[in-house]
């Protein structure tokens, strides 16, 4: 959080405000606290959305007054996603959920089966089905949230359907292109592949994932005075 906040506070107070923003995810309430900090005495705040921005990232980029995407741009649901330390690995909330109250609803019908849905269910204990529900809980406060931190904010039927949109699939590796998200009443603006504009800020991403390699293990946060290049605490 600190060398993104010295990074945006080099654009002086009152004046339009760019971010281009690559990632994959991480946590949400991290996404709301750069949110705020980018809307901060600013004019303007867009989001140059190059290749993927899902997730947190999403979230992120829904208070922007603008998402620039291009037909190399994506945006992915915004579904938290809760580690199982069995498997060392982070799964959708939501999935977590159905499937245990899926499971639940058969064992109720065929209680002689509960020792094979109990098996099923050995790496979800009550703590980390609990953990997904306040997830999902809280997702549903963040989305709204960040798109009423616009300049003109939707109204609320309109940030009723936006957050039921972005969470009505499970998979974290969903994606919405440019068409899609404005169906959605995402503010996108369209650059074509082929404009000068999105040719440098293509060639501009381009320059850092070959930088980052193709499974980056550091974060780089760019700046006008100074660069910030470090290794992230934790998969997200």
């Amino acid at each position: 959080m600190t060398p993104f906040a010295d990074a945006i506070n080099d654009v002086r107070p009152g004046q339009p405000l760019d971010l281009m923003l690559t990632s994959f995810g991480g946590d949400a309430e991290a996404a709301i606290r750069m949110a705020t900090m980018c809307h901060a005495e600013r004019d303007d705040f867009r989001v140059i959305v190059p290749d993927t921005a899902a997730s947190a990232a999403t979230l992120l980029a829904l208070a922007a007054e603008a998402v620039v995407m291009s037909d190399t741009s994506a945006l992915g649901p915004v579904d938290p996603q809760i580690l199982l330390p069995h498997r060392d690995q982070y799964f959708p909330a939501k999935g977590i959920v159905e499937l245990v109250d899926d499971l639940d609803g058969k064992t109720r019908d065929n209680p002689h089966a509960f020792e094979l849905y109990a098996a099923l269910l050995a790496d979800v204990d009550a703590v980390a089905y609990q953990t997904a529900k306040d997830a999902i809980r809280r997702t549903d406060e963040l989305v709204p949230e960040v798109l009423r931190l616009r300049h003109t904010p939707p109204d609320d039927d309109e940030i009723k359907a936006l957050t039921e949109s972005l969470q009505s699939s499970a998979m974290h590796s969903a994606t919405i292109g440019h068409a899609r998200a404005h169906e959605l009443g995402i503010p996108t603006e369209y650059l074509s592949q082929h404009s000068s504009t999105w040719d440098l800020l293509w060639r501009l991403h381009a320059h850092y994932a070959f930088l980052l390699g193709p499974q980056p293990r550091e974060n780089m946060i760019e700046g006008r005075r100074v660069s910030f290049q470090f290794a992230r605490p934790g998969k997200r």
